[in-house]
């Protein structure tokens, strides 16, 4: 849900997010569920039983991040869970058709990555309105959470991580390692996005999992990998 990276491939991508949640809120099964014709997959979080990544198999994808451009003071109420409403994207024919008629009003900021057949779109809720821009599938690029990144923290990781890419032109099993070893989730992270002079501990967020889409010729490769170990999982599409 908070740092999210996707590498244009020879047949494909390969588009990867890391969760950066309370541990209790771990995805503990990879569901897959009915919605009309279309056959999701998704790590579910544990607590809110939404997701914050997840496909299908008519060449869809949705992914979740915390916050829209800046860190925001969270409301007691909202219309909707997030999670909830990255599954709700896959009861539309399309991503323009879900823009004008789901209603965000209510929502808590958030960004919203949408890919469907090619049309690849970021969306922004600021509790005001909505932002979309329009992603080229032959770019790398990077998002991090606002709530728990700074634009300092987020240039870094986007240039080491191209550089990365460049270097190696890794697969996805690589790139899913250096999503777990180089850019996870450390408590400095949000000490200077708050400005706090002490460093800050006891924070209740870790890198929890690694969840990987890859697209290729023959279909797609589904990875989700638990950081402690406890649940991973495959599955391929043809």
């Amino acid at each position: 849900m908070c740092t999210v990276t996707f590498v244009p491939t020879a047949n494909g991508f390969v588009f990867t997010s890391n969760r950066d949640e309370d541990p209790k809120r771990a995805a503990t099964q990879i569901v897959e569920e009915r919605r009309g014709d279309l056959l999701v997959s998704f790590p579910q979080d544990a607590e809110a039983k939404g997701t914050w990544i997840a496909f299908s198999d008519k060449d869809q994808f949705a992914c979740i991040l915390n916050g829209a451009f800046l860190p925001h003071q969270r409301k007691e109420n909202y219309s909707m869970s997030r999670g909830a409403m990255a599954l709700a994207y896959f009861d539309y024919a399309s991503i323009d058709a879900f823009m004008d008629a789901f209603n965000f009003e209510g929502m808590e900021p958030f960004t919203l990555l949408l890919y469907n057949a090619g049309d690849f779109c970021e969306l922004k809720w600021d509790e005001t309105d909505l932002h979309v821009r329009k992603l080229s599938t032959n770019d790398i690029h990077l998002w991090s959470s606002s709530t728990l990144y700074s634009q300092e923290w987020w240039l870094d990781r986007t240039l080491r991580f191209k550089e990365f890419v460049a270097r190696q032109r890794p697969d996805q099993k690589e790139i899913m390692h250096f999503h777990a070893n180089e850019l996870p989730f450390v408590p400095e992270a949000l000490q200077v996005l708050i400005g706090s002079v002490k460093p800050l501990t006891n924070i209740p967020v870790e890198t929890t999992s690694v969840t990987s889409i890859a697209k290729h010729k023959r279909g797609y490769d589904f990875h989700f990998q638990r950081t402690d170990g406890k649940l991973t999982t495959h599955k391929s599409t043809y």
